[in-house]
């Protein structure tokens, strides 16, 4: 029953889904599938008591959590011989790690780490996880040592990477994980009393919150990401302001995000003439246009968005950025479909499924998910069942 409990709120969080959502669509294919559903209150907490192991899924409910989810039996639980999913924690620390944090056991972290995101922008986190995992111990090791002077260069590693292994977690699905470390790396960051680095962890808790499908929780933690507002860089200013609009956008309040994705263009501008380092060196007005596109789109304006995506994958680098492509690709490809372009989209969707299959990036499956069900009252033609048929072993 813990394993029940376990695999079917995953299967939830791993599509980025309130509870409310996964209701409004639980109700959808109760009818399309001819099962009786009670009323939505009864039903919320019917799936409150389903997920907190408090009741068994009946028989007849299983089939439409099958088809909610595109899992199987043993992926959500019902096949009784799934093991209950514990929060991943660091390996047992080895007896022979360094009892100094020397500037070689430094510089070496931080030249690891910087190899690690440039594969994630190509390979996605399926590689990337257990290789960043393994490193944790004699990072927390050096925490638990080093005092005086060299401590702030500890907890500055520290802090990079536990956010890091936090992103790593958010792309493949698992938002537990992902909050545990990102939390982590807020425990450092809070020590090194830093409103840069600070600010851009309450802006990833954000990011967090808002695509597990909580944009009222993922509002405050933007606003909170911008208490630091004077002394933020222009580049942090920006990205904390595009998850801000982010979070507006979600909760349908039009002023306010077309008010925050203006200024964060602005921010990111006047970033490009910033000499001072900071974390958000991503964060061009390109980066927040893709941003805000996706955002446009859920406002019902797929005009403006489909603008942004094809402007976006005109301008591409060859061979730059894959998982951002791939998110591109498939945020164009539900866009058009929306607007009835289906050739368009089921190219894009197709170029954007390669990418998910070969990186694990759960942002693209979840993208892609959205796609097959915009796609589905255009099944008659053979392009859009081919395509459909690829992304329900995907999404």
């Amino acid at each position: 029953m813990d394993g029940q409990l376990s695999l079917l709120k995953l299967a939830r969080e791993r599509r980025g889904w309130s509870q409310e959502q996964a209701i409004v669509r639980l109700e959808g294919l109760s009818q399309a599938m001819g099962v009786r559903v009670p009323v939505r209150s009864s039903l919320r907490t019917l799936l409150s008591m389903f997920e907190n192991s408090r009741r068994i899924v009946p028989d007849h409910y299983q089939p439409i959590f099958r088809e909610l989810y595109r899992a199987t039996d043993e992926e959500l639980g019902f096949s009784g011989s799934t093991p209950h999913i514990c929060l991943p924690v660091p390996p047992p620390l080895p007896a022979d790690l360094p009892e100094t944090a020397s500037p070689e056991i430094l510089s070496y972290l931080a030249n690891v780490l910087a190899e690690h995101v440039k594969a994630d922008a190509v390979v996605g986190p399926r590689y990337l996880v257990p290789t960043v995992q393994s490193q944790l111990p004699l990072i927390d090791r050096l925490c638990q040592v080093t005092r005086g002077p060299d401590r702030s260069d500890v907890l500055s590693v520290a802090v990079q990477f536990a956010e890091f292994c936090g992103w790593l977690y958010q792309d493949s699905g698992n938002s537990e994980s992902a909050v545990f470390w990102t939390n982590t790396a807020l425990d450092y960051a809070q020590e090194l009393n830093d409103p840069q680095i600070i600010s851009y962890i309450m802006m990833r808790k954000s990011n967090i919150a808002t695509e597990s499908g909580r944009p009222g929780h993922g509002l405050g933690l933007a606003i909170a990401a911008l208490n630091a507002y004077d002394v933020l860089t222009p580049r942090m200013r920006a990205v904390s302001l595009r998850q801000l609009a982010n979070a507006h956008a979600l909760l349908l309040e039009h002023r306010e995000f077309e008010e925050s994705v203006d200024l964060a263009m602005i921010q990111a501008s006047d970033g490009t003439q910033q000499t001072t380092p900071d974390l958000a060196t991503y964060c061009t007005e390109s980066y927040v246009a893709m941003d805000a596109g996706i955002a446009w789109a859920h406002l019902g304006r797929t005009g403006p968005a489909l603008d942004v995506f094809e402007r976006s994958l005109a301008a591409w680098p060859v061979g730059s950025q894959t998982r951002d492509r791939g998110l591109c690709l498939a945020r164009l490809a539900t866009v058009s479909a929306a607007q009835g372009n289906i050739e368009r989209s089921c190219l894009a969707g197709a170029e954007a499924l390669a990418i998910a299959r070969s990186t694990g990036s759960a942002r693209i499956r979840n993208q892609l998910h959205a796609l097959y069900t915009e796609l589905a009252p255009h099944e008659s033609e053979s392009s859009v069942r081919h395509l459909r048929g690829n992304l329900v072993r995907v999404t």
